[in-house]
């Protein structure tokens, strides 16, 4: 069972090698025991030392990860993956304790975003994820800089018909640029905002807990949950790996818990049983939106739907 937990499951390898980068030069190695010990490293988040023999020797599997993370193909293999739907998307942010074995690195060997808080060192992950919660975009900066710092980076190029974040992010400039986007903004106003307040619309606004339930997920791996790594890079390769994991992964229990919610929103929709009182305004127009979402991660889960 144990061994499980630390591999890729066959449905989940499958959409990971249509993604593979072409291998050039001098072969590295079958790629999918390389990912198992990448997995099971994320998972631990033991020494690289501590590698077991059975996924390979430890100082091969680091050297071949530190280049895959110099040259980007995790970035690419997590674009890769992803069958994103962008109704609307959600910006938030989460901060990594960063362990001491994360310090030390020259400031020469690259960017290092570990910044001083109350908390102690720490870094934060920035991330944008879809209607669905499946991640889209991760940003690291030091664990002290503000959340909508990053916003720029995070939405650019991004065509979504919304845009849900929490109070941090109410500000003019991101209104702004993510109306010019042809986003709705469905943004929390701040207590202390006096100009250009606007109306929330609390219904739509609910969903925003998917970012959040994102990093509870990916906290589940504890490369990610606290930083290791001295570089940005080697870090966000494993935040990347996180990622490809979450977006690949269906469990059963999800797809139990997707039929319940589908089933739960036609029937307070009243397309089931149309003697139920419909839920006047707002309510009945979110509620039919949340079961078209749902029907929607379904189709995508089980093909057989279509």
């Amino acid at each position: 069972m144990t061994q499980k937990r630390h591999t890729f499951t066959d449905a989940q390898w499958q959409r990971i090698e249509l993604s593979m980068p072409p291998c050039k030069g001098r072969p590295g190695g079958a790629h999918r025991p390389f990912f198992d010990a990448l997995l099971w490293m994320a998972r631990t988040g033991a020494p690289w030392r501590d590698l077991p023999e059975r996924l390979g020797a430890w100082n091969v599997v680091y050297q071949r990860y530190a280049y895959w993370c110099k040259k980007g193909h995790f970035a690419r293999l997590f674009q890769g993956v992803q069958q994103p739907d962008m109704e609307e998307v959600m910006v938030d942010s989460t901060c990594c304790k960063a362990h001491q074995s994360s310090a030390g690195a020259r400031k020469i060997s690259g960017p290092q975003a570990i910044g001083i808080t109350r908390g102690g060192l720490n870094t934060k992950i920035h991330a944008v994820c879809d209607v669905l919660g499946n991640p889209l975009r991760f940003v690291l900066t030091a664990g002290q800089r503000h959340d909508s710092k990053p916003v720029p980076e995070l939405l650019d190029g991004l065509q979504a018909k919304a845009l849900l974040a929490d109070k941090a992010y109410d500000s003019d400039k991101i209104v702004q640029a993510s109306r010019q986007q042809g986003m709705q903004v469905i943004i929390a106003c701040r207590v202390n905002r006096r100009k250009n307040q606007r109306v929330l619309d609390t219904h739509r606004y609910k969903a925003r807990h998917l970012v959040e339930n994102l990093f509870q997920r990916m906290k589940v791996f504890r490369r990610v949950a606290t930083r290791y790594d001295k570089l940005d890079i080697t870090f966000l390769g494993f935040v990347h790996i996180a990622g490809i994991m979450k977006s690949t992964e269906l469990s059963e229990q999800r797809l139990i818990a997707l039929w319940r919610n589908c089933i739960e929103g036609v029937m307070n929709s009243g397309l089931i049983f149309p003697d139920l009182p419909l839920i006047p305004g707002n309510d009945q127009k979110a509620l039919s939106q949340r079961c078209e979402r749902r029907r929607m991660e379904l189709r995508r889960a089980l093909p057989c739907l279509d």
